[in-house]
Order: C-alpha cells, then sequence, then structure tokens
C-alpha cells in the first residue's frame, strides 16, 4: 500500500510495523490537505493518489479520514447499510428464513387485525419482507465504550470488515490520546495489518517512535527525518 500526493515528494509506503506521521506546520497547506482527503465526492480534483501493487485505488471507498475521533460512530449509515446486506444474506441463506417467513406471516395477521378493528377505511402496506423485519427490529452496534481508544479500535475493525476500507488518516489523534492509547493503538494496528497515517501540525515529543516522518516546515520545505 502506497500514499503519494502530486505536489508533494512523499511517499508514505506503510510497510509492516511501520509509524507514518505527516506534519505539517504550514496552516494553510494542512488545511488543504485535510480537505483534500475528506472531500470524497471530488476525487479528481485531490492530489493524494492511494494505490496497491502499482493499482490505483478509489480514495473513498478504501480510504478514511477522521478528523474528529470523538465524533465516530459505529452506527454511520454506510455501516449501518451494509450490516443489514449482511444480516439479510445470512437470513436468507440458513434456516432462519423459514422463521423469519412465519413472524412475517404473523405479523401481517396481526396488522390486519387492527385495521378490521377499525371503524375508518384504512390501508396498510402489504410488502413486508425480510428486509422490513429488520428494519422493525432496528439492530445496530453497541456503541458504548469504556474509553476513545477502544472506540477508535472498534470502528476500525468493522470498517475494515464491512467497508473494506484499507487505508486510515488520523488528523490530532496524539491531541486526544495518552502514551500507554498510542501504544495500544498501534499494538492492534500492526497485528491487524492496518494501513494507519497520522496527521499533526507540529511535532509530537515522542517523533522519535515513527519510523517514516514527512514534516511539511512553516516555509513550505519538505524533510524526511531518518530514524
Amino acid at each position: 500500500m502506497k500514499l503519494v500526493h502530486k505536489d508533494f515528494h512523499f511517499v508514505f509506503h506503510f510497510k509492516e510495523n511501520t509509524r507514518s506521521l505527516l506534519v505539517i506546520e504550514q496552516p494553510r497547506i494542512f488545511l488543504r490537505l485535510v480537505s483534500e482527503l475528506t472531500a470524497s465526492d471530488c476525487e479528481e480534483e485531490s492530489g493524494f493518489v492511494l494505490s496497491e501493487n502499482d493499482e490505483v485505488l478509489k480514495k473513498k471507498d478504501k480510504l478514511a479520514c477522521i478528523v474528529n475521533p470523538l465524533a465516530i460512530s459505529l452506527n454511520e449509515r454506510k455501516l449501518l447499510s451494509k450490516l443489514g446486506e449482511l444480516l439479510k444474506k445470512e437470513i436468507l441463506s440458513t434456516e432462519l428464513l423459514i422463521e423469519g417467513n412465519r413472524i412475517i406471516s404473523d405479523l401481517e395477521s396481526y396488522v390486519i387485525n387492527i385495521v378490521q378493528g377499525m371503524e375508518w377505511g384504512l390501508i396498510y402496506s402489504d410488502k413486508m419482507d425480510i428486509q422490513s423485519l429488520l428494519k422493525l427490529a432496528d439492530i445496530r452496534f453497541d456503541d458504548m465504550h469504556e474509553s476513545l481508544v477502544e472506540k477508535i479500535l472498534d470502528y476500525m475493525k468493522v470498517s475494515c470488515e464491512l467497508l473494506h476500507v484499507k487505508c486510515f488518516v488520523f488528523v490530532h489523534l496524539l491531541s486526544y490520546l495518552t502514551e500507554y492509547e498510542v501504544e495500544k493503538f498501534y499494538e492492534y494496528v500492526h497485528y491487524q495489518k492496518i494501513c494507519v497515517l497520522l496527521m499533526e501540525n507540529r511535532q509530537p515529543d515522542m517523533v522519535k517512535k515513527y519510523s517514516e516522518t514527512i514534516i511539511i516546515d512553516k516555509d513550505s520545505c519538505e524533510i524526511h527525518l531518518d530514524v
């Protein structure tokens, strides 16, 4: 996996067990690059290129940029949509389908009894199916976590498994985590072989722990740190 930008020389290779860090001290460049990463609907205007084995990947499908880790949710629309598809596929391919059809039949009979018991002319949907049943159940992820780092790791796990995200870019993540939590974060990332890039606007105290570090200073000069 490789991430480059057409206007800069840096190349992040995301090799196994590496820690990749991009420090952008120039505010205008910082704003520009973060905006490019988050504007998934304007991919052709972005200078970033994500590739794997010399094949260019669509960033909106394979790359997730997290600007505010406090705002992430396992129950965002894309994840719930994929979860629904997975649950429906599981039901349709197992004995759960027989039970599901029985529940739908009972539910339809129940609705008919309600409608017939009223004085008014009422209509109802007679197109109940497994999808309707899942929507009624409102199945979602348990989004309660003891710590922010646990929530982040769960979000990454679910995003990789359901959305097939291959690369995560975190903006100012180090401002939210303790040193112990950062180590826990990387322990999981390396074990799962997930590609991660941290973007900061200043050098962190633990910069020597990052084996792949690029700094764009206030004069817009690009500096490659050898650790």
